[in-house]
């Protein structure tokens, strides 16, 4: 006697349940191997992404099978599957996941183990602490070694277990797309990106659960005989409107994530802070917060250099323009011009230079799209494509250097001295933003100091001289990398009152009063030209990030001066050394203001910038914190759990290849997760 499916018999019951138990199986396993190939965002390409795939359809088919016959059997009795015994085809998933791993990653070598003993745990915990310490040192999209892959892998099995358990085992798949964050969010979070097609098919197998199994639908699953024989068009109806219903979604959702990306930025980038981390890479951040403290910035050497003239100067890195009162923020990098030959000069205008300075660099925990560069005129000798955005005065790449990435520049110092500066005279930019100040209730007050400061100074020079030599007086002011809490709404007022801070704050302000002045002004973040090693090396660190004021001069350019106090950051650049007490009445000198007529000396008698002893610990002048003023988070996982104070996240971006990763240490740079 044979089973007649149209006629609405035990068969078509049971092949609606196969039905039901494949689509419900199938959906969660395309869904889960969608999200994990968006952790490619952080994760370099490699073998991991097949071996994730492969070990989803071994679960897949075990979880599909096992539910499959225990709710047949469940049927023929006449009883719905429930818990717990519902939960066992997760449990036998759960077994097989874990074998898996143990034989996997948990064996002497990266060949697959059949026999699982103690050893193998073993070497799957360590294997995962290596991982751990891997993401918080390194930056994205981190190398694929044997812990990371491990960590990757892994992290998919447990999502599919816990997306098979809620979508077969408790008919709760409406919440199937909560545990797939977790594969999502790093990429998200980190890099910003969502692959297209991954993100396609994910949102597709979302909706397409629904459709397939959704318990709370009125249409009782046992039909009579007329009703099954329709059944077949209406599934197939239901399916393709599911399929329909996905690919829009998906459609929609990217079409809103891509514009949102062009709206102003609303929420605090602190969030993301949480994903940062402190790592052995570096990554100076542009989001400087002037409310926050300075953590502790790191010893991992950036990059060296070799030069054949004694001062180069501060190394620039960008450029920053927007300031919302506490915030400094930067937009996109922008498209410039292809850096195509090594003799063309980078600079924005024509301006009188003097004696070149060549300086061969080599990158080493930098991990940034932009190429460190003095802030003079220069040319560039790199490999690969690099491009010129003369607005910024910076040089971008399509991709982050990694450790070993060098360039050789020359610098052609501009003849920048008080005479060439008092005497420039011309058009400023046509960019109300460098003269733009954030609206607050102090705002007046603060443009009645900054007239104050520079009363009776006769040119724009002498006016920015006064503002530096008012902001370099230590007996007014105070370098701390603790910022007292503030009291209004105006983080620039509020550092003028108590005046305690580091180079974020002594930078921004400077800048904020300038610009009330109608000078255009903008914020250079970069790195102290680092200590010497001998024979014109010098090795630069994280501790040496640094931020300052830049006032444009019409002719000249973008001139660098240096409010920070001297035991921070050493002696003013040589045009901005005041010869004694500026016009300024009732401020002192800063400690290496010169007596008028005197030449500045080679070395001024000054703490110098932190030097470092043979155990890489720095030693500074005035600051008993020992560190230097702003010395020093990227994200990949860019993984520090908690947020480092200051305005750095370190974040691991994956370029160190050691697996044994040194401790790491905080910088207010991004160093976190990946090596970019």
């Amino acid at each position: 006697m044979t089973t007649d499916r149209r006629a609405g018999g035990p068969g078509a019951d049971h092949a609606g349940l196969a039905a039901r138990v494949l689509g419900t199986t199938l959906c969660v396993t395309v869904a889960v191997a969608a999200s994990t190939y968006a952790l490619g965002t952080v994760i370099g390409p490699g073998e991991w992404t097949r071996t994730a795939v492969r070990t989803l359809l071994v679960l897949a088919l075990v979880t599909g099978l096992s539910r499959y016959a225990l709710e047949r059997s469940s049927t023929r009795r006449g009883e719905p599957l429930a818990p717990p015994a519902a939960l066992l085809p997760s449990a036998a998933g759960l077994v097989v996941g874990a074998w898996a791993l143990l034989g996997l990653y948990g064996g002497p070598t990266d060949r697959f183990s059949a026999l699982i003993g103690l050893s193998n745990v073993e070497r799957l915990v360590t294997r995962l602490q290596t991982a751990r310490e891997l993401t918080l040192a390194e930056v994205a999209p981190i190398d694929p070694s044997l812990p990371v892959e491990l960590l990757a892998v892994g992290g998919a099995v447990l999502v599919f277990l816990v997306a098979d358990l809620m979508a077969g085992g408790l008919r709760l798949g409406a919440g199937v797309g909560v545990p797939l964050l977790a594969l999502w969010i790093p990429g998200l979070v980190l890099v910003g990106d969502v692959p297209p097609v991954a993100f396609v098919l994910t949102v597709t197998a979302l909706v397409a659960l629904l459709a397939v199994d959704n318990p709370h639908r009125a249409a009782p699953r046992a039909v009579a005989h007329h009703g099954a024989r329709h059944r077949g068009p209406a599934v197939g109806a239901r399916a393709a409107t599911a399929v329909g219903t996905a690919l829009a979604v998906a459609v929609v959702a990217l079409g809103v994530g891509s514009a949102s990306a062009t709206l102003p930025e609303v929420a605090s980038s602190s969030w993301s802070r949480l994903f940062s981390s402190t790592g052995s890479t570096v990554r100076l951040s542009a989001d400087l917060d002037m409310r926050r403290d300075l953590a502790e910035r790191s010893d991992e050497v950036v990059l060296r250099y070799r030069t054949d003239g004694d001062d180069v100067g501060p190394l620039r890195v960008f450029t920053l323009t927007g300031f919302d009162g506490t915030n400094w923020r930067r937009g996109d990098d922008r498209d410039g011009e292809p850096v195509e030959d090594g003799d063309t000069l980078l600079w924005p205008q024509d301006a009188p230079r003097e004696t070149p300075t060549r300086l061969e660099l080599t990158l080493e925990s930098l991990r940034d799209t932009k190429l460190p560069l003095p802030t003079e005129p220069r040319t560039l000798d790199a490999a690969g494509d690099w491009r010129y955005d003369a607005v910024r005065d910076e040089v971008v790449g399509d991709r982050a250097t990694d450790a070993g990435t060098t360039y050789a520049v020359t610098a052609y110092p501009r003849a920048l001295d008080a005479e060439a500066l008092r005497s420039a005279a011309g058009g400023d930019p046509d960019d109300p933003n460098y003269v733009d100040v954030p609206a607050s209730e102090h705002e007046q007050e603060i443009r009645d100091l900054a007239a104050q400061v520079v009363e009776g100074a006769p040119s724009r020079y002498d006016q920015a001289l006064a503002l530096q030599t008012f902001f370099r007086d230590t007996s007014t002011f105070t370098y701390s990398t603790q910022v007292p809490p503030g009291e209004s709404g105006d983080a620039v007022w509020d550092f003028l009152q108590h005046r305690t801070g580091y180079c974020v704050q002594f930078a921004t302000s400077m800048t904020m009063m300038a610009r009330t002045l109608g000078i255009p002004a903008r914020l250079g973040v970069g790195f102290l030209p680092g200590q010497s090693e001998g024979d014109g090396v010098y090795r630069v660190t994280g501790r040496d990030s640094h931020a300052w004021p830049e006032l444009y001069f019409a002719g000249l350019g973008w001139v660098r001066f240096e409010p920070t106090p001297a035991q921070q950051t050493g002696p003013a650049p040589r045009w901005a050394t005041p010869t004694g007490n500026t016009a300024t009445p009732g401020f002192l000198a800063p400690d290496d203001a010169l007596t008028p007529g005197a030449e500045p000396e080679p070395s001024a008698p000054v703490s110098p910038a932190p030097t470092f002893e043979g155990d890489g610990s720095a030693s500074v002048g005035a600051d008993d914190t020992g560190a230097p003023c702003c010395s020093s988070p990227a994200s990949r996982w860019s993984c520090s759990s908690v947020p480092p104070p200051g305005w750095c996240s370190a974040v691991g971006r994956g370029t160190t290849r050691s697996t044994t990763p040194r401790t790491p240490g905080a910088t207010w740079c991004d160093g976190s997760r990946r090596s970019r």
